[in-house]
């Protein structure tokens, strides 16, 4: 079984029926409980029938009949919903609901804007037509019956017809039989009289009921309704004509009598039927008949039908193919399942596939019901977000207070490591400044070497070369390492502004009067002018530790000399041929030594090559290499 119950309810004119289902394994109903509570005469009248239906619900849904659900379909009054059946011809799928929707407008009663109203298309048989049921319902009879159920706990599935789920129930139970077979329902105010034949159905509202008996009744003893009624279910009876004597209790007479008559017009109204079923709807004789209804059990009434129609009469059983719960008193159920047939069929539609679904739930109904539906998930969400907010908050206050102590624990630790600090602070200070001294010293240190290291490298790198040329008797020597130097004046000129201040105020010659006595022993310019004269304007000899070079032996700033010119001498007694690619040998082995010279900027001057040295038989050759240091050398700070 699915756990889930669900109810059927038969909003009647003469009374409500409710019936209990469960779902079984295979698809079918279980039924768990059933119950039926009068509405009387005001059920029949619009003006009393709100009042009326809601004590009655009241009653019904109370612990006397053991209802536990609040799913429910239900079906509205006969009388109060508009039903026709419209043949159409054949139009293409794509025009049927808008030509489904002109019909409607054009049959039902009231402007389509205030009923709810749903159509199903019916097997039309061999004709070719397409035969359409229209149904509809006031939308204030809607709004009554929804309030109804809202204010009883219940959640409202679907809203059927009567006769609409009277079929559904029929079809289910008596699906085998064969030929055209009638379904006379007779109720408090209307009856409906439904065709079945293969796969077609057709159904007339008739509006002649039981009740009709009961107000007759009343006029003419001067009785209550209500009195008549209890009555008419007590000792009511439909009188059998003709040679039958009437009862010994005159009201007992009287009332058969009126039933007679009722009847009579009721047969007369399924008999027009029957010749219109069959001449417009194309359909056969009727084989039987079933009778369903409150007011169908009055006694005799099969027999007077049976007379009349000349048809077998059998009572409609809606609990035919149902299962039914061992708890339920069968014999009970006996005596009122003739009236349970749409209360059946409405829950058959949450079953199965029925043969006619119809649904009067107005749209905006349906999307008050969904909202009220998803509201507890939406309540569920807002508390959750309160949850997660409050939760986030608290812990961001945890948070912030593990963080508080924290930093009060981290002030504690750093504390004394501020008092440390401060007492450290002048040692450090006195460390750096030691620092900065050792870097100088060690700068100096440097210095003192760098030349030693230049003229180191310079030999490797010759005697690499000699090793290469093996037997071939190659020896390298170096002839001079000057700096490049063109304009002396110059580099000396802006020498003397950034570093030095002239010891003479009488110029002698043009460059070494203006410098003073520690610049020329420094660069090793002699003292006598002569010998400035003997040497040129460069001035350079023997002592010359730097020398001096060209504007681009300077580097940007003023002060530092980065190009040194060396100036070798190449003797080859053995083969000849080397001669010429020996000095590019030099050349690659002094790029290498990239931590002394610069490799991208080392090479051969402009516009020069190796030549023969006069006077030596063409073995010995010069040639010159501009050095390009990587580290460029101070003028100012160079140690002495």
């Amino acid at each position: 079984m699915n756990s889930k119950s669900f109810l059927g309810i038969d909003f009647g004119a003469g009374s409500i029926k409710a019936a209990e289902f469960l779902e079984t394994e295979s698809g079918g109903l279980y039924l768990t409980a059933f119950g039926s509570t009068p509405l009387g005469l005001a059920g029949a009248q619009d003006a009393a029938r709100e009042g009326a239906v809601r004590r009655a619900f009241q009653s019904l849904l109370s612990t006397e009949y053991d209802f536990t659900s609040r799913d429910v379909n239900v079906a509205g009054p006969g009388y109060q919903v508009f039903s026709k059946f419209v043949k159409l011809p054949q139009v293409d799928a794509s025009k049927v609901t808008q030509i489904i929707r002109y019909e409607a407008q054009q049959n039902v009663p009231f402007p389509l804007e205030e009923v709810v109203w749903d159509y199903q298309i019916l097997d039309a048989g061999d004709s070719g037509e397409m035969e359409v049921l229209l149904v509809a319902i006031k939308k204030d009879l809607v709004g009554r019956i929804f309030t109804t159920c809202e204010t009883s706990g219940l959640t409202l599935g679907l809203i059927d017809t009567a006769p609409a789920a009277l079929c559904n129930a029929f079809r289910y139970n008596y699906g085998d039989l064969e030929g055209c077979t009638l379904l006379l329902d007779i109720g408090a105010k209307t009856s409906n009289l439904l065709f079945f034949e293969g796969g077609r159905f057709y159904f007339r509202g008739i509006n002649i009921g039981a009740n009709a008996i009961t107000q007759e009744f009343a006029n003419e003893v001067k009785m209550r309704f209500d009195d008549a009624e209890r009555f008419k279910i007590r000792e009511g009876f439909v009188s059998l004509g003709g040679a039958y004597e009437d009862p010994d209790n005159p009201r007992q007479a009287q009332i058969s009598k009126i039933a007679r008559q009722v009847l009579t017009r009721l047969h007369i109204q399924v008999n027009q039927t029957i010749q219109f079923y069959r001449s417009q709807q194309g359909g056969g004789s009727p084989h039987r008949l079933f009778l369903a209804g409150g007011a169908s059990i009055m006694p005799y009434t099969s027999e007077f039908l049976a007379e009349k129609l000349k048809l077998d009469i059998e009572y409609f059983n809606p609990f035919r193919s149902i299962e039914i719960d061992e708890g339920i008193d069968k014999e009970a159920l006996a005596r009122v399942a003739h009236a349970f047939g749409p209360a059946v069929g409405l829950g058959l539609r949450r079953v199965v596939q029925c043969p006619t679904e119809l649904n009067l739930m107005p749209r905006e109904s349906i999307r008050r019901q969904e909202f009220n539906q998803k509201k507890p998930y939406f309540l569920a969400t807002a508390y959750l977000l309160v949850l997660i907010v409050a939760a986030f908050g608290w812990v961001i206050s945890q948070v912030a207070e593990v963080k508080k102590e924290g930093v009060v624990e981290i002030q504690r630790t750093i504390s004394p490591l501020e008092n440390a600090n401060r007492r450290l602070a002048p040692e450090l200070e006195t460390l750096r400044d030691l620092r900065e001294e050792y870097r100088e010293l060690e700068g100096y240190f440097e210095e003192r070497t760098y030349w030693s290291r230049i003229l180191e490298h310079v030999r490797e790198a010759m005697m690499e070369v000699e090793e290469y040329a093996g037997r071939s008797r190659v020896e390298f020597w170096i002839q001079s390492l000057k700096p490049d130097i063109e304009d002396i004046d110059s580099r000396l000129d802006a020498v003397q502004e950034a570093a030095w201040e002239p010891d003479y105020e009488e110029p002698v010659g043009d460059m070494w009067t203006t410098m003073g006595p520690e610049l020329r022993e420094r660069y090793g310019f002699f003292e006598d002018p002569q010998s400035v004269m003997e040497y040129g304007m460069g001035g350079y000899g023997p002592h010359d530790p730097y020398g001096t070079g060209p504007e681009d032996s300077m580097d940007e700033e003023e002060g530092l000399l980065s190009t040194l010119i060396l100036e070798c001498r190449l003797a080859n007694y053995g083969n000849p041929a080397l001669t010429s690619s020996l000095p590019s040998r030099l050349l690659g082995n002094l790029r290498q030594r990239s931590e002394i010279f610069d490799p991208d900027r080392t090479e051969f001057p402009e516009g020069t090559n190796i030549q023969k040295v006069e006077g030596t038989d063409g073995r010995i050759h010069s040639f010159a290499i501009d050095l390009h240091l990587a580290k460029p050398i101070d003028l100012g700070t160079q140690a002495p």
